[in-house]
């Protein structure tokens, strides 16, 4: 029997996805793309982080970072939110709004992937925030 791979849910939109799957390879991803789909997993699945985008589900990544932080089983699993796609022209005032209310929900961190050039330098960043989460747990 081998060793459990540390396990994932990611919850953002495709073009978010698609970069993160090729960052985080190596992981068990469980990728989702609605609410429902969020909340089947967390009944189904322990995780050892959670990464919820921005504009999941047509922005209900506050929604979702309600549920996690509502469930005992996941109160001590290190919750990430993140703007996974530069879907609008808001200035760094609303980024640090957002982040500032995520992190009053109860998110442990929140990054700005565009901000980080999707190439392998950029990309490395992007694991080590990663990772950095998963040591803190």
């Amino acid at each position: 029997m081998g060793e459990r791979k540390t396990r994932i849910l990611v919850a953002c939109v495709r073009r978010a996805y698609t970069r993160l799957f090729a960052i985080l390879s190596g992981y068990e991803l469980t990728y989702v793309t609605s609410l429902a789909d969020a909340r089947v997993a967390l009944q189904a699945d322990d995780f050892d982080l959670i990464l919820i985008g921005r504009y999941f589900d047509e922005s209900r990544m506050f929604d979702l970072l309600q549920d996690v932080r509502a469930d005992a089983r996941f109160q001590f699993v290190p919750v990430a939110c993140f703007r996974g796609i530069a879907a609008d022209a808001q200035g760094k005032a609303g980024l640090e709004g957002v982040e500032s209310a995520c992190k009053d929900m109860g998110a442990n961190a929140y990054f700005d992937l565009p901000a980080y050039p999707d190439d392998a330098l950029g990309n490395a960043a992007v694991r080590q925030v990663v990772d950095g989460l998963l040591g803190a747990v």
